[in-house]
């Protein structure tokens, strides 16, 4: 097989599996309609993943890659930052990445209702490492005065994945209650500036305006 055409080929299925983990779940998610969304068949699957399982744990590694790029995307300038200035440019980064890659969430929502082998592993290989980084995190800036210190970090850090995510898994019901378009933008933007006036000390979205009209 052509190299080119198998690493195309390979990439078109993993991009399909998170369309389709992220639509249906894995249960739900079969591989021939990933194989459809891929314009290839079911042969190729075998042939580059095994698996459909390997093909969904490739799909949750390659979001979760995304993820930790994402957030990190400005940290060589994190040392020129205040730890306030560190975390809303995390903040931001991620919610970001919930409103572009909001399959990532998804499919954990899935498994956590399943409550199965898959979320045994993506909590071993993904989700405990990410909660533990995040949990340091915002345990320094607890230290810092930028969360409140009087609540716990991992409070504070499901009150803050919560907070960035919901908009965009309530989506559809938010477009067809108020048609409102929660991934474009300027939602996006508010948002972002929602979280952060919420949740973080002395945030300046969250003082009241001298302004008078």
């Amino acid at each position: 097989m052509d190299s080119a055409l198998e690493l195309n080929t390979k990439s078109k299925l993993l991009q399909a599996g998170v369309k389709v983990f992220g639509d249906h779940g894995y249960i739900g998610g079969s591989v021939r309609q990933i194989a459809e969304a891929a314009g290839t068949n079911i042969a190729a699957i075998k042939y580059h993943y095994s698996s459909k399982e390997e093909l969904w744990r490739a799909v949750v590694g390659h979001l979760y890659r995304k993820l930790s790029k994402a957030i990190l995307k400005n940290e060589a300038e994190w040392s020129k930052m205040t730890a306030r200035e560190r975390v809303i440019d995390s903040t931001r980064q991620y919610i970001l990445f919930s409103a572009q890659h909001p399959e990532l969430h998804r499919i954990t929502l899935f498994e956590m209702i399943q409550k199965g082998e898959r979320l045994e592993w993506l909590s071993k290989n993904h989700m405990r490492q990410f909660t533990e980084r995040s949990l340091a995190w915002i345990s320094m800036a607890q230290d810092n005065g930028v969360y409140p210190a009087n609540i716990s970090s991992l409070h504070l850090f499901y009150i803050t994945i919560a907070a960035a995510q919901t908009i965009f898994l309530m989506a559809p019901q938010i477009e067809h209650s108020f048609g409102v378009d929660v991934f474009a933008d300027a939602e996006v933007e508010k948002q972002i500036e929602a979280v952060i006036g919420a949740l973080l000390v002395n945030s300046d979205a969250s003082k009241p305006s001298n302004d008078k009209a």
